[in-house]
């Protein structure tokens, strides 16, 4: 299936005023812009049924549903594009490959990436999966930014201070990066749906059916959402650059789910959360640190061990216990062995 073709507004006249595709000569790219300050897009793929592929673009003022590329006008390449805007990808269902500068990166059912302007990128349709794109223009997300001067409680001005506006805020100043950030959940699937899927729901509503208001009804919920997938305690949020590699990548992703697990995760339960598999990341692992995965998620919790004998007075034992042990002494020779004294003797040397 051709993106190219299914948002080209000579092929679909509905489109113009909505966006604009323009060929790259002599690069086999394109790029897409969008022509009103904001977009939603849902896309439906079904890779080995491409009759059942839908695509709906919805503006301010605007909504187009486009019918599926024939497939025999599909070449199966993807289509490396980027755009004048920055465009959120969020996976609801299935699962997504994403080609970034020359890099293949992975994304399930509840991840999302951020796009800048100009980085150059494709969607595969490879698998199956349903997705939803937010376009913002910078004008949008100038508009956005300067709703801090008139925030009259100080927790609005806490919930937009993340990474992700300071991630479009660093757009404005160089458009040129080619960068991403990669957002990756670590809440539930029904955690997932009460906190963006019902974002992503009035949002559609709103340009749907726009009443009075609803220019500050959808600026309030991009806020809304930018303050949920930017929030450390419910997502990961690493800046990706053309440097970064897919296992770079993925070490930031382990390094943060053994921190806040404080080691305690079994390989098998590491691939089902990051959808590799558990030999493929043991090997990433090794690699770049010379350990097993359980030598090195030893190294967090034993960290961890050592916090609460220096900052709480809980027994070993019961130290041992919080950070599921059940064979104590096992947890005595771990300690040990990482710090060269038993947890009673660190104890009196940290006081």
């Amino acid at each position: 299936m051709s993106h190219r073709f299914l948002t080209d507004p000579e092929r679909f006249p509905a489109l113009r005023g909505i966006l604009r595709t323009r060929d790259l000569p002599g690069t086999g790219s394109y790029s897409h812009e969008i022509l009103t300050p904001f977009q939603l897009t849902l896309m439906s793929i079904r890779a080995n049924a491409p009759e059942r592929n839908t695509l709906s673009i919805y503006a301010p003022g605007a909504w187009v549903r486009l019918p599926p590329l024939p497939p025999e006008e599909s070449d199966g390449l993807p289509d490396m594009h980027f755009h004048n805007c920055y465009e959120f990808t969020y996976i609801l269902e299935g699962s997504l490959y994403q080609l970034v500068n020359g890099k293949r990166f992975y994304y399930p059912a509840g991840s999302c990436c951020l796009m800048n302007r100009n980085t150059l990128h494709a969607e595969e349709d490879a698998t199956d999966y349903t997705c939803v794109f937010l376009s913002l223009t910078q004008e949008l997300v100038d508009r956005l930014k300067s709703w801090d001067r008139g925030f009259l409680f100080p927790r609005e001005q806490d919930a937009v201070s993340n990474g992700i506006l300071r991630f479009l805020e660093s757009g404005r100043d160089n458009s040129a990066h080619r960068d991403f950030l990669d957002i990756v959940p670590q809440i539930s699937q029904p955690e997932q749906e009460r906190r963006v899927h019902s974002l992503l729901d009035a949002l559609l509503r709103t340009l749907i059916d726009p009443q009075a208001g609803a220019t500050y009804r959808l600026l309030e919920l991009l806020a809304r959402l930018v303050a949920v997938l930017g929030d450390e305690t419910l997502y990961h949020v690493s800046r990706v650059t053309a440097e970064t590699g897919v296992e770079e990548l993925l070490m930031r992703r382990i390094d943060r789910i053994l921190s806040e697990r404080r080691g305690r995760i079994s390989n098998r339960e590491l691939a089902e959360l990051l959808h590799y598999n558990g030999s493929y990341l043991g090997r990433i692992v090794k690699k770049h640190t010379g350990k097993s995965l359980f030598e090195y998620s030893m190294e967090f919790t034993m960290a961890e061990a050592a916090e609460l004998l220096r900052k709480t007075g809980m027994p070993a034992a019961a130290i041992a216990a919080e950070l599921r042990f059940t064979n104590h002494s096992h947890f005595y020779r771990l300690f040990k062995g990482r710090y060269g004294m038993t947890p009673s003797e660190y104890r009196r040397g940290a006081g």
